[in-house]
């Protein structure tokens, strides 16, 4: 079989209120080749995504205060 070629480096954004899972995702991410931010606190994600200019994002759903799908939304609408 002929291996699978390796995906071409990404900007990835982690947002997640558990640091442990963001900041482990984050770091295979960057063992990969991709560059990662993260960010633990949702209400930040507009500025975050503003500064860094994700291509892909990670994103936590069930945060406590801010649903992942309400954040999602506003990122969305820029």
């Amino acid at each position: 079989p002929t291996p699978i070629p390796p995906a071409l480096p990404r900007r990835v954004l982690v947002i997640d209120d558990n640091t442990d899972s963001a900041d482990t995702l984050a770091l295979m991410l960057e063992m990969l080749g991709h560059e990662a931010r993260r960010i633990y606190d949702p209400r930040q994600a507009q500025q975050a995504v503003d500064a860094f200019a994700p291509e892909v994002v990670f994103l936590d759903i069930g945060m406590p205060g801010v649903s992942g799908y309400d954040v999602a939304r506003q990122l969305r609408q820029g």
